[in-house]
């Protein structure tokens, strides 16, 4: 079987790494299947991932031509499945899946999506999630990576029996570096003040992620007997109206937001609790890094996060879109710190129990055999 794994980075990140955590798990459990990876151009954006690609010892295709040339795209992607005979792609997020079904028409080819969450954070995309969910139709398999993507792919239209749900999965060895206190160190001099606690937070700043509901939280915390300090990484067009929100509150001294940074593993270790604020998602890979350094979480049960954290065991679970609850949580358990610890241990056993890409690998398989048939 050859395999072509599609997508549009715009920078390597969560799902990319899934995608080559993908690949090293079929390398070991089908070596038969000759794997492709590849991403549209993105203007040079998504050289980090093909880099990456070829640093992993996997087969990567070079690609000219993206959005808004689609019909080029389309062509060249044609050629690129007649000529490895491609006989199924991996299309991972709207491009992959819009130019995939151009380019396979009456082709032999079959495609699968992968379904990972939707956002709408202007008309544009608002209007491409709309047009995704047609193409979710038009998609011979779809895989789901939580329960609440297949439930939404479920109202969209798209039957039971071409959905499987397979969950993002993780390296856990990838995090057993022994933490450096020096990084300890290094966040806590982003603020003026030492602060008693540090809590962790990171992704795209978009509307869906939540984060001034989590900025209006910390400002409930600050008259407690402890000290908090929150470092939000990640970059988006959101940012300059997140760092506004913090001026215009108040809590300056409370909140460091430096962006994007390459090292969020090593930093990871050393926040005692890392707290997701989303409105959506499919299945956060963040959380699942977080719990691999066994740092507890507090999160919004919102799409898959609930098949992630287990409730009071590896962290809290909270309603989303509430800043007061979510402050009550993160005090809750500032509150105990011994119960820390623990839940990061427990973190790190469910992770390593139910999210490897060996499992990951054999549901990938599962699916290929059905549809291939």
């Amino acid at each position: 079987m050859n395999l072509l794994t599609l997508t549009t980075s715009p920078f390597f990140g969560g799902p990319e790494r899934q995608m080559i955590g993908l690949a090293d798990s079929l390398a070991e459990t089908a070596p038969e299947i000759r794997h492709y990876l590849t991403s549209f151009p993105e203007h040079g954006a998504s050289c980090p991932f093909l880099e990456k690609i070829a640093e992993s010892g996997h087969q990567s295709i070079e690609l000219h031509y993206d959005f808004p040339k689609i019909l080029k795209a389309s062509k060249e992607l044609r050629h690129v499945i007649q000529e490895k005979k491609i006989d199924l792609i991996l299309a991972n997020g709207y491009n992959a899946r819009f130019i995939s079904l151009l380019a396979a028409r009456r082709l032999p080819c079959k495609i699968v999506g992968v379904s990972r969450g939707w956002t709408s954070e202007d008309w544009k995309m608002a209007l491409k999630t709309r047009l995704d969910y047609w193409m979710h139709k038009k998609m011979d398999h779809v895989v789901a990576v939580s329960e609440g993507q297949a439930e939404k792919i479920r109202k969209i239209g798209v039957p039971k029996n071409r959905i499987t749900v397979i969950r993002n999965a993780i390296q856990t060895k990838r995090f057993d570096k022994i933490p450096d206190p020096k990084n300890r160190e290094k966040l806590e001099k982003m603020f003026p003040t030492k602060p008693t606690f540090l809590l962790g937070a990171a992704g795209r700043f978009s509307p869906e992620k939540g984060y001034d509901i989590l900025l209006e939280a910390v400002s409930y915390l600050k008259n407690e007997s402890f000290s908090v300090g929150l470092v939000l990484f990640g970059d988006g067009f959101l940012k300059n109206a997140l760092e506004k929100m913090v001026a215009r509150i108040k809590i300056e001294n409370m909140i460091k937001i430096p962006g994007f940074v390459e090292n969020l593993d090593e930093l990871l270790p050393h926040f005692d609790i890392f707290v997701q604020s989303s409105h959506s998602e499919g299945l956060p890979n963040v959380l699942l890094e977080a719990m691999a350094v066994e740092t507890a979480v507090v999160a919004t049960d919102v799409g898959g996060t609930a098949e992630v954290v287990e409730n009071n065991v590896t962290g809290v679970i909270v309603p989303p879109n509430n800043a007061q609850e979510l402050a009550n949580q993160i005090r809750y358990l500032l509150s105990q710190p011994d119960k820390l610890p623990l839940m990061g241990k427990a973190g790190r056993k469910r992770v390593e129990n139910l999210f490897s890409f060996r499992k990951q690998a054999e549901l990938y398989l599962t699916v290929f055999e059905k549809i291939l048939q």
